[in-house]
């Protein structure tokens, strides 16, 4: 749980880059006071017995943790301290359940823009990390496939003058195929901008299967574990010596 207390604003404002509140340190603050409002006012009901009054504060509290869990996702962060708290709070809010989806386009951008050189002459992913290159490549193919197969299903079924619900063999196979394609891509740990940036642009290609696949939300999470381990080169020159968490 995260702890609210005078000096809040101060760690946040430090680690968003100094000077006054950013928009991310000012939407974690506020997030932060509601969750710790939440635990009090869910504290002081079960203590009461609960009660209609008591359920109408819950319920707004939980309304508003909402709010301001977008509220961070939203928020602009022009500098590379505030990507990093960003994608710090995300994470969180994330495992929380606060969000489905944190990796949102605007994310991305910021993310790209923080680690970037702008020296000009950045080799493609397939130069730099072919390994990685080709996993992505392979989850495009695959996705290709599986909408193959669920075309021609939908062709036959049309032909037969009958709708079914599955392809049986075809689907499955598919679908199996392209799981295991993207739990590939999630366990690789990229080591360059251009590879971070290829995982984010697969997650947002494989939106639609987030709900039914659990590798898309795990995708997501080891994009930001990668960001933290290259914002943190960017900043000091070198690797961190923590070792980098496993997902899924």
């Amino acid at each position: 749980m995260l702890r609210v207390d005078e000096q809040w604003v101060d760690r946040t404002r430090v680690g968003a880059g100094g000077g006054e509140p950013s928009d991310v340190s000012r939407s974690c603050y506020e997030f932060a006071l509601v969750l710790s409002n939440l635990h009090d006012v869910e504290a002081q009901a079960r203590g009461r017995g609960g009660g209609a009054h008591a359920d109408q504060d819950v319920d707004g509290l939980w309304r508003k943790r909402v709010e301001t869990a977008e509220d961070i996702v939203n928020a602009g962060a022009p500098t590379i301290q505030g990507v990093i708290l960003k994608v710090a709070m995300t994470r969180f809010l994330l495992s929380e359940s606060a969000l489905l989806v944190g990796l949102t386009a605007q994310c991305l951008e910021e993310c790209d823009r923080a680690l970037s050189q702008d020296d000009g002459c950045e080799q493609s992913l397939e130069e730099q990390e072919p390994e990685l290159w080709r996993l992505c490549k392979d989850v495009q193919e695959k996705i290709v496939e599986l909408e193959e197969a669920v075309h021609d299903q939908i062709d036959r079924s049309e032909d037969e003058g009958e709708v079914n619900d599955a392809s049986p063999e075809a689907l499955a196979f598919a679908w199996t195929q392209l799981h295991h394609s993207v739990w590939t891509v999630t366990g690789y740990e990229t080591g360059t901008a251009a590879g971070l940036r290829a995982k984010g642009q697969l997650f947002r290609n494989l939106l639609p299967f987030l709900d039914a696949m659990g590798g898309v939300a795990a995708l997501q999470e080891s994009y930001f574990r990668d960001f933290e381990h290259l914002a943190y080169r960017r900043l000091h020159g070198k690797d961190s010596r923590a070792p980098r968490r496993l997902v899924g």
